[in-house]
């Protein structure tokens, strides 16, 4: 370190920490006094505090935090390694330098735009809202954790967030949604902000016409005899959210101040920072697909509640299916024993109740407003014209030959092949692709086979015991997986081959890539 110009700081300020000081040098505005904290341990990465800042640079600047802190490396892109401390310690000098050049240069590093949330110590509050554009907002507090649910509809998240024990209270605080055109940085000074004044003179160096939006709300709500008001600031630039709560909005008013006075005393009363935690359909659904299309606003019947699709089912919904007007149809007759519970995805709790309800039931407590039916019939007596995508967990080929009969919709069947040896999937959305017949016939000509060599049923049981075939709960899920990206390609339109092979059992040679087979002219199925 004193070879790169750096020495240690006397006293230390911090017992687990290696203070030294010295200065990044930069093209744009030359050297930069700054602070090194090094962790003794190497555990961490190092920390870089500018001490001074160049007076005709701005006072609010990306990446630098309050009170000189830069942030030069987005959580979880840093590799540490503590066996070369050395050189750790001079790629991060590096990267900080480059970032605080770009910094200097009023450049931004794309990867770091979530930053600000690391400078804004909000209470949560959660945000329910699906059409910004609905009408008023409410405001809901719920008692276990005196948390707020800011929302369009306040029926629909009273039953999203209800829980036994919890009190959910409506709320008699004023809501302001306003958008902002710049991306929010923290402030060097006065930070984090703690009254309304703060909160003006921090925006007005971001978005002036949004610090008067600010003001504006707040004054009505001040005159309108409000004690509160809740404001929420959505950044068009980033599409981020934060918010936060005026309190005691009424403390400083004169007892003889007319309504209509403009000289109202808001500007020094405290305001609590909001982090604003999304929970809307929407975006649980596409958060972790961003920019793919989800199975919202579709009607998809799941057939079999077994050991696929019950795993099956909670990642249909958390793909979107059954929310946005969507529908989620659960077919099973049969019911939840003992020996299911090994690989199954439901509990101990349903043993003895049908597949389809009860996995309905779970399904409401993962997303409490999904839109699921249960039926405990067989899958012949059902009504399925008007389904958008029906898929077949069951297994049983004869099912799947009467589906491939009689169904014209769109099919995706998913299977499991031997003792967990493989899993398949076929997605039948064309006329002239194969149906589940044809590459029963296939098979039978030892053609389309899934492993070299095929596969010889091994069954186990006992006695009078239904026979099953062995394999770990792992397999299931695997073969769920494969139905869910199916069903998303499916959705979006996507190229997909219509046959899908996943091996499970390493010691096995893959026989048939993926591919899109066509039908076969003689098929009895194809042909009816």
């Amino acid at each position: 370190m004193a070879a790169w110009g750096f020495k240690k700081l006397n006293p230390q300020p911090s017992a687990g920490k290696i203070v030294m000081i010295g200065e990044l040098v930069t093209e744009t505005q030359g050297a930069i006094p700054c602070e090194i904290w090094l962790d003794r341990t190497f555990g961490t990465p190092l920390q870089v505090r500018i001490i001074e800042i160049p007076p005709r640079l701005p006072r609010v600047l990306p990446h630098l935090g309050p009170n000189g802190w830069l942030c030069y490396a987005a959580p979880g892109t840093e590799v540490i390694d503590i066996f070369e401390p050395v050189e750790q310690t001079r790629t991060s000098l590096l990267q900080a330098t480059q970032v605080l050049e770009q910094v200097m240069a009023g450049k931004m590093v794309k990867d770091l735009q979530e930053e600000f949330f690391a400078y804004w110590p909000g209470a949560p509050c959660y945000y329910d809202i699906e059409k910004k554009s609905s009408g008023p907002l409410g405001l809901l507090r719920l008692s276990d954790d005196d948390k707020f649910v800011l929302t369009d509809n306040l029926e629909r998240s009273r039953q999203k967030f209800e829980r036994e024990h919890r009190v959910i209270e409506a709320c008699d605080i004023a809501v302001a949604l306003i958008t902002s055109n710049a991306a929010p940085r923290p402030l060097q000074h006065n930070w984090p902000p703690k009254t309304v004044r703060h909160i003006l003179d921090w925006q007005s160096q971001l978005d002036d016409a949004c610090r008067r939006k600010i003001r504006d709300k707040i004054l009505e709500a001040y005159r309108s005899r409000r004690p509160s008001i809740m404001v929420v600031l959505e950044s068009r630039k980033t599409g981020y959210s934060y918010g936060l709560l005026v309190r005691n909005l009424q403390r400083n008013r004169p007892h003889n101040q007319r309504s209509t006075d403009q000289s109202q005393p808001i500007f020094d009363c405290p305001i609590t920072p909001l982090q604003m935690l999304r929970l809307d359909d929407k975006y649980l659904c596409e958060r972790n697909i961003p920019g793919q299309k989800t199975l919202q606003g579709k009607r998809i019947a799941l057939i079999g509640c077994g050991t696929i699709g019950g795993f099956l089912a909670e990642m249909l919904v958390k793909a979107g299916a059954g929310v946005s007007g969507g529908e989620l149809l659960l077919i099973d007759n049969d019911l939840l024993s003992s020996e299911n519970l090994g690989r199954h995805r439901l509990g101990f709790n349903y043993i003895n109740c049908n597949k389809a309800f009860a996995l309905a039931a779970e399904l409401k407590i993962i997303m409490p407003l999904v839109n699921v039916r249960a039926f405990d019939d067989i899958a012949q007596t059902i009504n399925l014209k008007g389904i958008d995508l029906i898929v077949d967990a069951t297994g049983e080929e004869a099912f799947g030959h009467w589906l491939a009969k009689n169904i014209r919709s769109p099919l995706l069947h998913v299977w499991i092949e031997g003792p967990g040896t493989a899993v398949r999937a076929l997605l039948k959305a064309r006329d002239q692709q194969a149906c589940y017949r044809c590459i029963s016939d296939y098979n039978k000509r030892n053609e389309l086979l899934s492993v070299v060599g095929g596969l010889e049923p091994i069954f186990a049981g006992q006695g009078c015991e239904g026979l099953y075939v062995p394999f770990s709960a792992s397999v299931s899920i695997q073969a769920a997986a494969l139905a869910l990206d199916c069903a998303l390609a499916w959705v979006a339109d996507k190229p997909w081959p219509s046959l899908s092979t996943k091996l499970t059992d390493t010691s096995r040679a893959l026989a048939t890539p993926d591919c899109s087979p066509v039908k076969r002219l003689e098929c009895p199925a194809c042909d009816s």
